[in-house]
């Protein structure tokens, strides 16, 4: 899909926020920081895991993986990024860096993938990274540029625009809870996917057109878990992102957009452990 100047910008913004289809459910509009939910315990030498979600998701869409890892005896952190630009996002996840002590291990989904990106470069205490269904742009470019000549998401059906959008006044856009399952998190049940589809906010589209800044996957390892029956990001290219990064992979064969945090949050979960020990012992 190809990006267009001004003159078709309500239909640019439309196309690319399908292409982007950051991730799952509702923000609290005061949310601006980090929230510890599990503290280090003295003498740890276990890195933080700092689960970062994406666009159209709170917090509460690593509910699963969190508690898993906090039963598991790691300390965890689950900011709730603002939705409305990429700087103050990267700004969010930095800040909540900042507060926790010693070494941590980033997580994220689809745009949260944008914000770990730019949040942990030049950044020592950031020891890995791992994705799930997520955006890694290289320096200059953004979720649009990055989606182009790959399979569009399923809510740009026709008739686009808007397909399964929709789009308010100000250009920003919520997925249409009546094709929500389908379209994003076909390997859920119903009641978990409403749930998630009628937790959705407004997300800003600005986003989408942002350029990145260095990204942090230059230099920190990176495990991606893709998403093999993934609606909205085409698993090619998340394919293609994960091996540009020198990323290991995994592939969820079943997986949908939201299925690799949801359906396969036990295998997901045991990923990140295995990332957060070798951290830890290296």
């Amino acid at each position: 899909m190809n990006v267009h100047p001004k003159p078709r910008r309500r239909s640019l913004l439309v196309a690319v926020a399908a292409i982007a289809a950051l991730a799952a459910a509702a923000l609290p509009a005061q949310a601006t920081s980090g929230v510890t939910t599990a503290a280090r315990s003295a003498g740890s030498t276990a890195p933080t895991v700092v689960l970062v979600h994406g666009a159209f998701a709170a917090p509460t869409a690593w509910d699963e993986v969190n508690a898993s890892l906090r039963k598991d005896g790691y300390a965890t952190a689950v900011p709730a990024l603002g939705l409305q630009s990429v700087a103050a996002d990267a700004q969010i996840v930095a800040a909540t860096l900042d507060a926790i002590p010693g070494p941590k291990v980033l997580v994220a989904h689809s745009y949260g993938g944008v914000v770990v990106s730019n949040a942990a470069t030049g950044r020592s205490d950031v020891t890995a990274l791992v994705l799930t269904a997520a955006y890694l742009p290289a320096q200059g470019e953004s979720i649009g540029s990055l989606s182009q000549g790959y399979t569009p998401p399923a809510f740009l059906a026709p008739p686009f625009p808007p397909g399964h959008l929709l789009i308010d006044a100000t250009g920003s856009a919520i997925i249409d809870p009546g094709f929500f399952r389908a379209d994003f998190a076909q390997d859920l049940n119903p009641k978990l996917a409403a749930h998630m589809a009628d937790a959705q906010n407004p997300v800003n589209l600005g986003v989408l057109f942002t350029p990145s800044g260095p990204p942090a996957w230059a230099t920190v390892p990176s495990w991606y878990a893709i998403s093999g029956a993934d609606r909205i990001i085409d698993p090619a290219l998340q394919r293609a992102m994960a091996a540009r990064a020198g990323s290991t992979t995994v592939t969820f064969d079943d997986a949908s957009h939201a299925g690799g945090f949801t359906h396969y949050a036990a295998r997901f979960t045991k990923l990140i452990e295995q990332v957060a020990s070798t951290a830890a012992t290296s």
